[in-house]
């Protein structure tokens, strides 16, 4: 029988109805209400005794198993992996916007849904507990109705599992040419703090600050690797994300992080990765301009 549309569903009690506005990252600027911190230091200051070595292993890919599936409504929900920190979901095409709500009882991420046959992926970034996954669709402005939701326990394998693969904000795979510039950069290293900083000092090296786009970018905006690398210019969501492949690629868990900095409330992203067992902020936006870790005040994380 044909589904009627989002408004007739909600009209018969199908799902309920949400209300919110989406944020998006535009020209690195605005303000939020921030996260607590989690323990960071920078790379000038890391111990050079305690190095960790680059493992040798294939590049981590997520993959859509069919061993643990939810689907109704269109929506289908593989969480064959959510031990390896995210979740892949697709939904039929929809006139109206899809969003896909992932949260804790702690915290609430939004992120669009493209509808068609292909998964998008999304990491399970808030450690491991009960998450309540949903699919939405918009009835009208920032009218949503839940369409089809799962309720998930998440036990991870390592808590940096989630940053080790590729999601929405931070997409790769084994054809992106920021993964094969890491691979030809880092070819024949093996300590991790050396490949964090060489991949460091190129990014900020070979990009250059795009405030046209900055001004002009619109909301949904996702951030391409390979376009940075390409054109070599972009705002901090492109530096960010082209740092956070580069790394993730040579197998060293690293985060995108969205948020403010202090004392302008300027709203930004930038990278901390993981080396020696402790997580360093890197900023190569705002390289060389005296921020200090501690006026980053992250609010979401990729």
């Amino acid at each position: 029988m044909k589904r009627g549309s989002v408004a007739e569903r909600v009209r018969k009690g199908f799902g309920w109805l949400l209300f919110f506005g989406f944020f998006c990252l535009t020209a690195c600027a605005g303000s939020q209400s921030a996260l607590p911190k989690a323990a960071e230091t920078g790379l000038s200051v890391m111990p050079a005794q305690a190095d960790a070595q680059v493992k040798e292993q294939t590049l981590l890919l997520p993959e859509a198993s069919g061993s643990v599936v939810y689907s109704g409504a269109g929506v289908t929900i593989d969480a064959s992996h959510t031990d390896q920190g995210y979740v892949m979901i697709r939904c039929e095409p929809s006139e109206m916007r899809l969003k896909a709500r992932i949260a804790t009882s702690e915290q609430i991420y939004y992120y669009d849904l493209p509808g068609g046959e292909a998964y998008s992926v999304y990491p399970l970034q808030m450690g491991d507990g009960a998450y309540t996954v949903r699919v939405m669709e918009q009835v009208e402005n920032d009218l949503y109705a839940m369409r089809f939701g799962a309720e998930l326990q998440v036990t991870l394998a390592d808590e940096t599992l989630p940053f080790l693969y590729p999601n929405q904000y931070v997409w790769y795979d084994a054809d992106t040419r920021s993964v094969q510039k890491a691979h030809e950069l880092a070819s024949g290293m093996t300590n991790q703090t050396d490949i964090a900083t060489l991949f460091y000092d190129y990014v900020v090296k070979s990009m250059t600050y795009d405030t046209e786009k900055a001004e002009t970018v619109e909301r949904g905006y996702l951030p391409d690797a390979d376009d940075a690398l390409e054109t070599g210019k972009g705002i901090c969501f492109d530096y960010a994300a082209l740092l956070a492949v580069m790394l993730r690629a040579e197998g060293i868990p690293t985060r995108m992080l969205i948020g403010t900095v202090k004392p302008d409330n300027l709203y930004h992203a930038w990278n901390s990765v993981y080396l020696n067992e402790t997580w360093v902020w890197m900023d190569p936006t705002l390289d060389g301009t005296g921020r200090k870790e501690q006026n980053y005040f992250a609010e979401r994380i990729y």
